[in-house]
């Protein structure tokens, strides 16, 4: 509007300036493009007149060129306005940014000219590789173009139909094609939802469903379902026919009807309770079917429908009488183990007490039979009973320590145990050198995890069996060795070895091998077992290898992380 009152000298270039408003309507807005130009130009025309009436000089030449000039960029412009790529810069932001599968397609040749990020996924392209991909890539038959072609010509219509697409591997990919025309922008937008994944999730939700009562077929489980009133809606239970009774017969009644008064009442309490607190609850129903007591575990959870209103209680049912019966029968059986274990205990300590001053009153008579007035054949058989009773007293002491292992809980107390140190010290207080020829082994740098008296207990154990059963040269060896898992502790021997038979029974309470030299030696049977229960605390083991007359290894194995 400003061109006239601008200088003669820029009357040339300032209509060029009021080109640009029509310029943006053409481009953007093609249909209203001529109405915003005649509006823009009449009032170009009246200022001019204005002009010229209040004195102003004005060429109604230049005016009329001005005028053609302005109708002239508006022809091109919304001529080149109307190109498919041009239009869809206008609409690619929303079409992008939509999180639909959606894309536009030139309504010519089809070719598609901008796409959402899922829609190209969808076929297995990138965003910038479908855009301008010919019609017949991803159309799969005429038949469905030239439908969407007819739709596409009915203005204000929005067309649905199911047909096939090819995805960019070549699979063929059925899809709902939801489509209408953009007449100011010369473009067809297109909607795509591929109903061939959703019949397949259909398929497997199908399947699923098919697999679940395949199993509630199965299981020996009851599955129901009540209403607010406690009606059966649904009862299914496979053993149902072994009663006399068909589920068919419940489902449609109250609970009252196969449940005595009191547990209908109950049952009718916790549905309510399970409804005011949308939770779900768990009881055990003890019932009697065919002249048997049966104890269910039940568990009932509420049931929403799928506009979210409350529809009822959906539960389950499973017969645990056996289970109960099994939980009593070791409930017994724990009691009569405690009962025992106990009174192996008493048995202990009521041998110990009158054999100590049995071998209190032997020992004085042998030691000083001339005091006492006994002859030489009274004290060999009374140095025969001491001996005896000592043997005795041994056995009992190692059974009372065996009995607190057994019943009591022990409690570790685990050390870095310097190895070498503890194999010395254990070898020097139980004189075992005085018997055999002791070599250990053990490199001095080795530690491991583990309660030192109880390690000490359990080697000793190991030393002794192997000086007891040895033959000259006595040698006995103590080694080392050790796994990424696991210690290894080997005691070993030149001796007469173990039997193939007797290698398993040996940790055994009371185990007797060779029966004369078990006598000779004092053997109380018992070493052997209380070595094996203290590595057992260390959650390891102990393992034997043996020859007959060539000796036997025993091996301790302790974790690394005790």
């Amino acid at each position: 509007m400003l061109t006239a009152a601008t200088p003669v000298s820029a009357q040339l270039f300032c209509p060029l300036t009021y080109c640009i408003p029509i310029l943006l309507a053409a481009l953007w807005f093609p249909r209203q493009a001529f109405r915003a130009t005649a509006l823009l130009v009449a009032g170009f025309a009246i200022i001019r007149v204005h002009l010229s009436a209040l004195g102003f000089a004005v060429d109604p030449v230049m005016t009329g060129l001005h005028t053609m000039i302005f109708f002239w960029v508006f022809g091109a412009t919304t001529l080149f306005s109307q190109d498919a790529h041009l239009a869809a810069s206008r609409c690619r932001r929303i079409v992008e940014e939509t999180r639909d599968a959606r894309f536009l397609c030139d309504p010519e040749t089809l070719r598609v000219v901008c796409a959402s990020g899922k829609c190209a996924d969808m076929f297995g392209y990138a965003p910038r590789e479908f855009v301008g991909i010919p019609a017949e890539m991803f159309w799969a038959d005429e038949t469905g173009k030239a439908w969407f072609i007819e739709e596409m010509k009915r203005e204000g219509y929005v067309g649905n139909a199911e047909m096939v697409f090819y995805a960019n591997n070549g699979d063929a990919r059925r899809v709902l094609l939801s489509c209408r025309a953009l007449s100011p922008e010369n473009l067809f937008e297109c909607t795509v939802v591929d109903t061939g994944r959703l019949l397949g999730e259909n398929n497997e939700l199908i399947r699923s469903n098919g697999r679940l009562m395949e199993l509630i077929r199965q299981t020996n489980d009851i599955f129901f379902m009540q209403d607010a009133a406690g009606c059966i809606l649904h009862f299914s239970w496979v053993r149902a026919s072994e009663y006399g009774f068909s589920p068919e017969d419940i489902v449609g009644k109250g609970a009252d009807a196969f449940l005595p008064p009191n547990l209908a009442a109950q049952n009718i309490e916790l549905i309510q309770k399970v409804i005011e607190e949308q939770k779900s609850a768990s009881y055990d129903l003890d019932l009697e079917i065919g002249g048997v007591r049966y104890t269910f575990s039940v568990t009932i959870a509420p049931y929403n429908g799928v506009d979210g209103a409350f529809t009822g209680v959906v539960g389950s049912a499973r017969d645990t009488s056996e289970v109960r019966r099994q939980r009593l029968a070791c409930r017994q059986l724990s009691w009569e183990v405690e009962q025992w274990k106990g009174l192996v205990t008493r048995l202990a300590h009521e041998l110990r007490t009158p054999l100590q001053p049995l071998v209190g009153y032997l020992r004085m008579v042998v030691e000083d039979p001339g005091y006492y007035g006994s002859t030489k054949e009274a004290e060999k058989i009374l140095k025969t009973c001491l001996e005896c009773a000592d043997q005795e007293q041994a056995v009992v002491e190692r059974v009372v320590e065996l009995s607190l292992l057994t019943m009591d809980y022990v409690d570790l107390t685990v050390q870095d145990i310097p190895l070498r140190e503890l194999i010395e010290t254990t070898v020097s207080e139980g004189g075992y050198e005085r018997s055999a020829r002791i070599c250990n082994e053990i490199p001095d740098n080795v530690r491991i995890p583990g309660d030192p008296d109880r390690l000490s207990m359990a080697v000793a154990g190991l030393v002794a069996n192997a000086v007891k059963y040895n033959e000259p040269p006595e040698n006995v060896w103590i080694r080392y060795a050790r796994s990424n898992a696991n210690h290894y502790i080997m005691v070993c021997d030149n001796g007469i070895g173990i039997p193939e038979d007797n290698i398993e029974s040996i940790f055994e309470p009371l185990h007797v091998g060779d029966v004369n030299q078990d006598r000779k030696d004092g053997s109380t049977g018992l070493g052997l077992t209380i070595a094996n229960k203290y590595v057992q605390l260390h959650g390891g083991d102990i393992t034997v290898k043996s020859e007959v007359g060539e000796g036997s290894t025993f091996t301790i194995r302790i974790p690394r992380e005790v």
